[in-house]
């Protein structure tokens, strides 16, 4: 069996989207904000944790990506379920 010695395994210790506090924390803070203030709040944290991951060595641009999508998907489906909510208590 030929292994490939190429490849190397990236280790990401701290998976964003399992970062309760952060996710909430987000979550949180885009329910107040909204449009322009909300797009320029979500670059900043997105910015931030990949510094955060390249600060640590996370190196691997499509781990960083993946990082930021599965993020991205917890976000914005509690921003999409609690406005779910909203909408069905207003009937």
């Amino acid at each position: 069996m030929e292994q490939n010695q190429d490849k190397m395994a990236s280790l990401v210790p701290f998976p964003l989207h399992r970062n309760a506090r952060l996710v909430r924390e987000t979550i949180d803070i885009l329910h107040k904000r909204h449009g322009a203030a909300a797009d320029r709040f979500w670059r900043t944290t997105v910015n931030r944790q990949i510094g955060q991951m390249q600060n640590c060595g996370l190196h691997d641009q499509a781990v960083i990506k993946d990082q930021i999508e599965m993020f991205a998907v917890v976000v914005f489906d509690a921003l999409r379920a609690t406005a779910v909510q909203q909408d069905g208590d207003a009937a």
